[in-house]
Formats: structure tokens, sequence, C-alpha cells
């Protein structure tokens, strides 16, 4: 719920000069059932979430591998469901659409969308300033193979605050079509208060069909260690019941409160409302579908990181 479950690998080694090479292997797994994560029927993955290596100074960094694109790395931290839990994912798309966006059906890829054979460089000319650029090789050889990804990021963080902005394309592996996203968004803090917002909008070439989602969020600490947050997300769409992402526009409402027992540990409870327009049917994510335009989920849960 808070965080997925997972376990890895994370290594270094000094090369000398500055010069390191890195790296990270892990997986998320079911804590249901221990079935591995960012897998499917046909695509068994020991480490499904990361699986790179590179080499790094206190400047640039290359990695080679698996691993997200840019709107995971950079706009993660915007989003509501990083200050709450799971269930305020973006609504997914079928897993089976664009070749299920990566191996994560969440379409914005806020949620994750590993990316195979990828390039991944970075580059801090300044502690506060980062640039990333990577590129995921596709299912042929060349520039803009199907499946092939580009994406574009930077972030500027000074005391309290960050913003970013990032633009990711992906290739379909079955149409000429091309997902393209983009995402701007930032968190500033103003004494025992913290805001986040983020926008993405979301766009099939194939058809012209478009997402925009906006979250917007707020936490208080009430003490040191007792947090509440409240968190609104909204998402917008084209084309009415004809678009290829959603059939409805969503109103999403969170309230949370966490308690931390310790550095490492803490337990939670959070509910979670959803409202979907035209008489569709609300689905919060991880949820079955609504047998009506409202939905609402409960959960208290503990968190320890080892």
């Amino acid at each position: 719920m808070m965080r997925g479950d997972r376990w890895g690998l994370l290594g270094r080694e000094d090369l000398g000069g500055g010069l390191r090479a890195v790296f990270k292997l892990e997986s998320g797994f079911s804590l249901n059932n221990g079935t591995l994560g960012q897998s499917t029927a046909t695509a068994q993955r020991i480490f499904g979430r990361y699986a790179y290596v590179g080499l790094a100074n206190d400047q640039v960094q290359v990695l080679f591998g698996r691993q997200p694109d840019f709107m995971l790395d950079y706009m993660q931290t915007t989003a509501n469901s990083w200050y709450g839990t799971s269930l305020e994912f973006h609504p997914a798309i079928n897993a089976n659409f664009f070749g299920n966006n990566g191996s994560n059906p969440s379409l914005d890829r806020i949620g994750g969308g590993e990316v195979d054979s990828s390039v991944k460089a970075t580059w801090s000319p300044v502690k506060s300033l980062n640039f990333g650029a990577m590129y995921g090789f596709g299912d042929a050889p060349g520039i803009g193979s199907p499946n092939s990804t580009q994406s574009y990021g930077a972030t500027w963080t000074t005391t309290g605050t960050l913003v970013g902005a990032v633009y990711t394309t992906r290739k379909d592996n079955l149409t000429p079509g091309t997902l393209r996203t983009l995402g701007i968004g930032g968190t500033t803090s103003v004494g025992d208060f913290m805001v986040n917002a983020l926008y993405t909008n979301s766009r099939w070439t194939l058809t012209g069909d478009v997402a925009s989602i906006f979250d917007v969020g707020v936490r208080y600490n009430i003490t040191p260690f007792q947090v509440v947050g409240l968190e609104y997300t909204f998402l917008d769409k084209n084309n009415g019941p004809k678009n290829v992402f959603y059939a409805s526009v969503r109103s999403t409402y969170g309230v949370i409160y966490d308690y931390r027992l310790s550095k490492r540990t803490d337990i939670y409870a959070t509910y979670v409302f959803q409202h979907a327009t035209g008489g569709r049917q609300a689905q919060i994510f991880g949820m079955s579908l609504s047998s009506s335009s409202a939905q609402g989920v409960a959960a208290i849960g503990i968190r320890h990181y080892f």
C-alpha cells in the first residue's frame, strides 16, 4: 500500500580518480502470495524493477540495462501516491495496451515503466540542478524502432523546494502509434506544512486521444512523529467514451494518517474515495471495478525499511 514490497542488491566499486562502477538488482514481489512483480506469464523476471550496471562520478552517471525512465525518477516524489498509498496511483490502463507500456499499466509512467536494453545518462553541473536523457532500444535495430523509448528530464532543488519537468515517448510494438507523455511537478515545505503538485499529459498519436491528470496534496506534521495528509486527483480526457485510455472523467480524494514508531518503522491508516462521471463505474487503483460510479477503500498498514 504505502510502499511496494521489494528486495535487491546495490553495489559500487571505486576505480580511482573519482570514478566508480555501480550496479543495482531489484525485484518487486507480492506480499499476498510471493509472486514476482514487474513480470508477465510469458516474461518472468527475477529482477524486474532494476537490473543495470554503470559508471559514475560526482557529476555524471551513465547506466546500462533495465531501468525506469525519468517520469519515475524525477516526477514520482511530486505525485499524491508518494505521500499517500498505492490506492492513489493514477488509474491503470489495459495491461495489453502499448505492449503493457513497458512492464507497468501506469499510463503516464508515474507508477514506473521499466525499459529494457536502455542507456540512461544524468548530469549535475551544480548540486541543485539535474539533467537526464535516456534511450531504450526497441525490438529492431535503428532509432525509433517498435518498443523504443526516449525520455528527457530536468529538476531544480533548493532548501525545501523541488521543481521538475519530463518528456517521454514510447513507440508501440504493434501499430505505428506513439505514446507521448509530459510531466511537470514540484514540492515545497513551509514550516510544518508540505505541498505537492503534479500535472501529466499523455497523448496517443494514432487517434489523438489525450488524458490529463492533476495531483495536489498537503501534509501537516502534527508532531515530529505524526503526519496527516490530504490529496486530490482529477483525471480529464477528450473524445468522450471513445477515448482509448479512459471511459470517464474521475475525481479521487484521499486522507492519510501516519505515525512513526521509529526511524525505520511506521503505521498508517488511509481512506480513498473516487467518483466517475457520466454514469461510468469507478475503479480505484488495485481494486475491482465498482458496481456504481463511486468507490471507497479504507486501509491500515505497517511499513518497515530493512
